[in-house]
């Protein structure tokens, strides 16, 4: 077995934990989004992914036969693949780069090896039987990989554009616990469908191992699986917090900035000449408190700067504040992306 790259440090309270990106994960969740509608609908970009590009769903459906399904519609061979191949916490890009040689190096699933814990019987029987294919037949090597490569094209704009930046937000927020002691219970606390499989597999895995808390973009709940040496916890970068939320509070707070008509008339105004208040009053027809409260609360969403000339302060429009409205309300509606 290939030793799996990670500097998680171990004692004896407990197992390592990091936290790391992974483009097995998210490549596995794009394909699992083939065969659960709900996924889809969960993810817009993974909805419309598949929309523009007509019968990807049932190419990807297609790669394995009914005694090859698992019962949530996953793609978990990848990861037992990418960890194989040491490129579990690698991007999507290098996945695909390595993937027909991953395939046709793919691993037996004996159980002292890979007990798999977070699968059933049936579904582990069925993993069994796609790395073995995957082994033997040359053909369905290079279907498998045209397949994936085609279902990460159609989202690889907005991972570039998105996803990449919210994921290492995610994992920046998880270090941080990390750094000041946080253990894998309380970093997997939103992961609470799982049940008393996350401590089970931990438990199992033995000293020397590692959790590793992977924030996946394109996930719908969440994803546990245990590998030799690892025990795999994706979660939804949104329920990772700090850093996303902060923007998204920044944003909203932008937002209602605006919302009032008067507020986005001085804005309109603001941006074709700086004005004082006195001359934004005359332009509306508006007591000058009036108009004093407004700008208070453009300038606290921080779209409006003040600069004194003269003997006057003159009101103009933060351009960059202005951008990054637009650009954070593409980000969150999906749309946008180039």
């Amino acid at each position: 077995m290939s030793p799996l790259f990670y500097d998680a440090p171990t004692d004896q309270a407990g197992p390592g934990v990091v936290a790391r990106a992974s483009g097995a994960v998210e490549l596995e969740w794009v394909l699992s989004s083939a065969e659960r509608e709900d996924f889809r609908r969960d993810h817009p970009v993974l909805w419309a992914a598949y929309a523009a590009r007509p019968g990807l769903d049932d190419r990807v459906r297609a790669l394995w036969a009914d005694d090859e399904a698992v019962s949530c519609g996953g793609f978990m061979e990848l990861l037992i693949l990418a960890h194989h191949g040491n490129l579990l916490f690698a991007p999507a890009p290098e996945v695909l780069g390595s993937l027909e040689d991953l395939c046709r190096r793919a691993p037996a699933l004996d159980h002292d090896s890979y007990p798999l814990m977070s699968e059933t019987g049936p579904d582990r029987t069925a993993l069994g039987r796609r790395l073995r294919r995957l082994r033997s037949s040359a053909r369905l090597r290079r279907r498998y990989v045209e397949v994936l490569a085609e279902a990460w094209e159609q989202v690889a704009a907005e991972w570039s554009s998105h996803g990449e930046r919210e994921v290492a937000a995610a994992v920046a927020v998880l270090e941080r616990s990390i750094a000041r002691g946080a253990d894998w219970a309380e970093l997997t606390k939103a992961t609470t469908h799982f049940g008393d499989l996350l401590p089970r597999a931990i438990a199992a895995m033995g000293p020397g191992g590692a959790v590793a808390v992977v924030p996946a973009y394109f996930t719908h709940r969440g994803l546990l699986m245990d590998l030799p040496g690892v025990v795999v916890v994706g979660v939804r970068t949104d329920s990772v917090g700090g850093d996303v939320r902060a923007r998204t509070e920044v944003l909203a707070r932008r937002l209602r900035a605006v919302s009032d008509p008067t507020r986005l008339a001085i804005i309109e105004t603001l941006r074709r000449r700086p004005s004082t208040v006195g001359q934004l009053a005359a332009t509306f027809a508006l007591a000058q408190p009036t108009v004093s409260n407004h700008v208070k609360v453009l300038r606290a969403a921080g779209l409006v700067l003040e600069a004194r000339r003269g003997g006057s302060r003159l009101l103009s429009i933060d351009t960059a504040a202005g951008e990054e409205l637009l650009s954070g309300l593409g980000g969150v509606l999906g749309a946008g992306a180039s």
